[in-house]
């Protein structure tokens, strides 16, 4: 026998209004029954008590911990003496016309803003994916009215309407995606920002992104007066890839040392006051039996002293000195640097003079991907951006509510 001292507080019904309870193959069900109570009409506004006729509905309340949860609610009708307008009681646990319960829908919405498939959310609500679906594509957020001082751009694969990749916009300030874009293509891009006042995208102060020629070009476009910031970790991340391009040259290049610098490759890239003593001595020996190694190793080790170069110029000199670094060691896989970094050199400068960075941003890519993952692929891209920015909302669940109840009673 299922318990009945909460049902008001998890499920609106008060405990008086349960007149028996019992569990058939699984499920539990209750019956519910309120009392008599005058009723104003709708069409002519007198008060009634009389009663028309009673008809059981089927309401869904979710799960429990041992099977699904059902009312048969015997819904009392009443019948206005002066205009002859029949109408149904007033209830606060189901809307007119649907089966869900009010507290089951709100879970329904809840569990919307969490990286869970539609099977398990039906599955939690005791109702089918189709409703599930129906129910999120209710959910419409419009695009930000306003852009922030600070904005992080990047691309994720997101497979969506046609379309492999997709675009996160998001505040790095405030840790919040602003908007999701459907697509990765030059002119929706223009013709996104551009809708924007361009008293809104004179405000934007700082653009976060890394070193896509697109963006740097849209963005140098759109928001001429902003600083474009390249994004520290993606710059390190170009350093360490042409280490690790001479790591595999050299081990195809001395077989006998093959299998050791295969095994050991992350030692190069771990930061060397964190390496353990044998860490230690694995990475003496590396660096002995390659000289272009070697001079990688040293090339990167001398480009992280930028952290700790302060100012403008200071920054600026530095990376111009790496470059001659990096000339001199004559290693082919540092090549690409000579034209990347002069063309970047504004935005280099950037990355390592402001506090800002893309690290939110790949955070919340992270998040998307998990979601893509565990739903097997989210085609419609209109509810996948709905799930990312409720994912996303530090107060998600309560404005998801509030738009339920908000649609319920309207």
């Amino acid at each position: 026998m299922p318990t009945t001292d909460y049902t008001e507080f998890l499920h609106n019904v008060k405990q008086e209004f349960i007149t028996n309870s019992y569990e058939l193959d699984g499920t539990f069900i209750f019956d519910i029954e309120l009392p008599v109570t005058p009723h104003i009409c709708p069409k002519c506004g007198e008060t009634t008590e009389r009663i028309k006729d009673y008809r059981i509905r089927t309401v869904k309340f979710g799960k429990v911990q041992r099977g699904p949860l059902i009312g048969k609610y015997r819904q009392r009708r009443y019948i206005c003496p002066h205009c002859k307008h029949s109408f149904a009681e007033n209830n606060p646990f189901v809307r007119k016309h649907m089966q869900l319960s009010i507290t089951n829908i709100k879970m329904l919405f809840n569990k919307l803003t969490e990286s869970v498939t539609y099977t398990a959310i039906a599955k939690e609500c005791d109702t089918s994916i189709t409703t599930v679906l129906r129910y999120c594509s209710m959910i419409t957020i419009p695009k930000p009215k306003t852009l922030p001082n600070v904005i992080g751009i990047d691309e994720f694969k997101g497979n969506a309407e046609g379309y492999q990749y997709q675009v996160n916009l998001t505040n790095p300030d405030t840790h919040e995606i602003l908007d999701i874009l459907p697509k990765r293509d030059t002119q929706a891009l223009i013709r996104y920002f551009a809708s924007f006042k361009h008293k809104d995208r004179v405000q934007v102060k700082f653009i976060v992104m890394d070193m896509s020629i697109q963006f740097k070009r849209i963005m140098e476009a759109l928001f001429p007066h902003a600083h474009i910031i390249c994004d520290r970790y993606h710059v390190c991340r170009l350093v360490d890839w042409a280490v690790e391009r001479v790591r595999k040259r050299e081990q195809h290049k001395l077989a006998v040392y093959s299998r050791m610098l295969k095994q050991n490759r992350r030692v190069l890239m771990k930061h060397p006051d964190h390496l353990t003593e044998a860490e230690h001595i694995k990475l003496c020996e590396i660096l002995r039996i390659s000289e272009d190694i070697r001079k990688a190793y040293a090339l990167k080790l001398s480009f992280r002293k930028i952290f700790s170069t302060y100012g403008k110029q200071g920054i600026a000199a530095h990376l111009t000195h790496w470059l001659e670094l990096v000339k001199a060691s004559g290693l082919k896989e540092f090549n690409n640097f000579f034209t990347s970094f002069p063309a970047w050199m504004t935005q280099l400068t950037n990355a390592f003079l402001l506090p800002y960075s893309n690290g939110y941003t790949e955070g919340t890519n992270n998040k998307i991907k998990v979601l893509k993952r565990i739903s097997y692929g989210l085609r419609h891209f209109g509810r996948f951006r709905v799930r990312i920015l409720l994912l996303s909302k530090k107060n998600g669940t309560n404005h998801t509510y509030d738009w339920c109840q908000r649609r319920l009673v309207g």
